[in-house]
């Protein structure tokens, strides 16, 4: 579906077709009753949408869009923003390789997004200063995708920045909530709720075996089998790795939460490449596990409501060492 959730397709639905919400509501539920429950809601009302003659689904590569008009997940789409907000660029390890990715934001007088650059070319002309902040930015071939709730332009191989091209302005910039900084001094898991973008100090008490999952090395998203490879979605067919997720109980003495590691914040956590720690034995992170269990870490993420479970989960975005000086003022 490219993306688009249940309310997408009815919001399109409702626009082009002056139809109740109610009224698709039940159009779905009969549709759902219909293929006796074989389908999802988000399905249904695609079909429905077809039925009606609503295209949902749309060749979005050579449109122009607003920022608060970025179609999610699609496979090629282009923007045009101004930049407001450039992060450190990070590097990371990858099957023994070693990578670097940034993070700005763009935003027009329609919102904000964000922005994760891959490209080598395109992360060389942040370093050296040729985008910087209140460049204007025109952006081809990127692939969006939704991070925790909220849509992301992702930028690949196959991407190209024109910067600041001839002609174009931007007026004031709307700010939207994209990865705002941590506040100084951060929060306190007895506060946190859904939503929250939020920087925590405190301790790892309990870690758990890792799972892991098959990614594309290019942009580490999960991998469909295809023949006798795996297929990504961006990429094409590639060569799959296991990436591995790791979960953990972080306590800051106001109350625990648990803490999903994913590739990038496992090799910050361990210290170790992502493929060693997805292919420990039992034995093998008995051993890791002694060297983090009781650490003091200060984690920067996001928090998320488990649905299955019914309770709420912090989705790491960076990890690092906890200055103890620092521990002891967040608390005084």
């Amino acid at each position: 579906m490219f993306g688009l959730t249940y309310d997408d397709i009815v919001e399109k639905i409702v626009k082009e077709k002056g139809i109740s919400k109610e009224e698709i509501a039940e159009k779905v539920d009969e549709k759902i009753k219909q293929l006796s429950d074989l389908i999802s809601k988000e399905g249904a009302a695609q079909i429905i949408a077809n039925q009606l003659g609503v295209k949902v689904v749309e060749n979005v590569g050579d449109k122009k869009f607003k920022i608060n008009q970025l179609p999610k997940g699609v496979s090629s789409v282009n923007a045009l923003g101004k930049v407001t907000q450039i992060s450190e660029i990070r590097t990371f390890n990858r099957n023994g390789k070693e990578g670097k990715v940034v993070n700005f934001t763009i935003g027009d007088e329609t919102g904000s997004i964000r922005i994760v650059v891959w490209d080598e070319k395109i992360i060389r002309q942040v370093e050296e200063g040729e985008v910087e902040e209140g460049s204007i930015l025109q952006l081809r071939n990127a692939y969006s995708k939704i991070n925790n709730g909220r849509n992301e332009l992702h930028l690949g191989g196959r991407a190209q920045v024109e910067i600041n091209p001839k002609g174009i302005s931007i007026g004031e910039v709307v700010k939207t909530e994209v990865f705002e900084k941590p506040t100084a001094e951060g929060r306190r898991i007895s506060d946190l709720k859904e939503g929250m973008f939020a920087e925590l100090k405190g301790t790892i008490v309990q870690l758990f075996e890792p799972r892991h999952y098959l990614a594309c090395p290019e942009c580490n998203r999960k991998v469909i089998p295809e023949g006798n490879g795996h297929k990504c979605n961006s990429h094409g067919e590639v060569g799959a790795k296991k990436s591995p997720i790791v979960n953990m109980f972080f306590d800051d003495g106001t109350s625990n939460i648990r803490v999903v590691c994913f590739s990038n914040q496992v090799e910050q956590l361990f210290g170790k490449p992502p493929a060693e720690v997805a292919d420990a034995d039992v034995t093998a992170f008995d051993a890791l596990k002694k060297d983090v269990l009781g650490k003091q870490l200060t984690i920067s993420g996001r928090v998320n409501r488990n649905t299955m479970m019914d309770r709420l989960e912090f989705m790491a975005s960076n990890i690092k060492d906890v200055n103890p000086v620092e521990m002891v003022k967040a608390y005084e």
